[in-house]
Parts: C-alpha cells; structure tokens; sequence
C-alpha cells in the first residue's frame, strides 16, 4: 500500500467537511418527502448543491489516488485499499447527514452522494448509475429511493462493465451510498434538503413537516 499523504489530506478536506456548517441565514431546509412543486428553481439556484456535487467528485478522484496498491502486493493490501477508500467515503457520507442545522433533522447529501459517484467509479458506469436511479425514483415519486437505487446500481453496472476486478471495491462504496436512507430507518430523524430562501424575515421551520 502506497498513502500519498499530501493527496490523502485534501482528500480529506474535501470529504470529511461538511456542507451544514455553511447553511446560513438565507439557506431553508425542506423536508425531501413532501411535494417540491415551485420549489425546484430556489433548490437548484443554491450554489452549495453545486459546490458539494464538485467537491466530493474532486475528493473521490484524489483519495483514490493517494491510497493506492502496489504491484504484486498480498491479498491483506488488495482488500484493504478499497475498504480504507469505503471508510473515507462513509465518513464524509455520516458527517453530510447528521451535520444539519435543525434539530431532529438529518440532511440528505443528494449532491454529495452523486459527485462520490462520478469521483469513485468511471464517467460510463456512474452516469447509467445516476440516470437510472433519477428515473426510477422520480417515476415513482420518492425521492428517498435515489440512495437504495444508486447504492445498487453502482456496483450491478461496474460488474457489467469491469467484470470481477472491481466488485468488492464498488460493493463497499456502493453501501456507502445507501447510508442516509438506512440511517433515517435505524434513527428518528427526517431527512431534508437546502434550499435558497426567497426572503430572511417571517419565516419558519413549517414547511418541515416531520413524518413522526
């Protein structure tokens, strides 16, 4: 095993930081479940979506790159490069979640599981991966699926395209990605999403709706 400890430590910056703590007094959160008709222009014109989406793309290439295995290395290391890559990514996955500024809220990294994606896995099989897991989801109207759908289909479509070589790396980033959903079902919290405030005074925290 080869760490490349400079790319392995903004690797880290760029996973382990999460978006929450940048939520500020113009950011509102909308619970996910509910109706986002009128609501899609304000969540799509938050620049934090985008920035997420990049960055985790950008930390997913570099972590890739600053653990990697060397030729000829035991089956210990061949295992062990793709769980210290699952690790970093579930960690980065857990802090996007639970960071969230509302009380008994967790907040759903839809950008962030979807530039992890484009980062930990090839353009061909992330974006069939994300396509498929937008129209499954947004054909059956729960945008919560979007996590169990790409978690599977990440590895089902690497192991179609890259054979055996890559199962077990793209299975454990693959877990990863279906956390927010399984830890919204373990926990009782409600899974929301940011969205740009159209105005700062006389609003509240209504529009969350907790399903409890």
């Amino acid at each position: 095993m080869v760490i490349n400890w400079f790319k392995l430590i903004a690797a880290l910056a760029l996973i382990l930081t999460p978006m929450g703590i940048f939520h500020g007094k113009k950011v509102r959160l909308r619970a996910v479940a509910r109706d986002w008709t009128g609501y899609w222009g304000q969540t799509f014109s938050l620049g934090l979506h985008w920035i997420d989406l990049g960055r985790a793309a950008l930390g997913g290439l570099i972590l890739l790159e600053a653990i990697t295995l060397q030729p000829g290395a035991s089956s210990v290391y061949r295992y062990g490069v793709p769980l210290l890559h699952a690790t970093v990514a579930g960690l980065g996955v857990l802090l996007q979640t639970f960071v969230c500024k509302e009380r008994d809220h967790a907040h759903a990294p839809l950008a962030f599981v979807t530039g992890l994606a484009f980062g930990l896995f090839s353009p061909v099989v992330a974006g069939f991966s994300i396509l498929l897991a937008l129209i499954a989801s947004s054909g059956i109207r729960a945008p919560l699926v979007y996590f169990p759908i790409l978690g599977l289909a990440l590895p089902g479509l690497s192991f179609l395209f890259d054979g055996r070589k890559n199962l077990l790396p793209s299975a454990a980033i693959g877990a990863v990605i279906v956390l927010p959903w399984l830890l919204t079902l373990m926990f009782p919290r409600d899974l929301v999403i940011s969205y740009r405030a159209r105005r700062v005074s006389g609003e509240d925290s209504s529009h969350l709706q907790p399903r409890r």
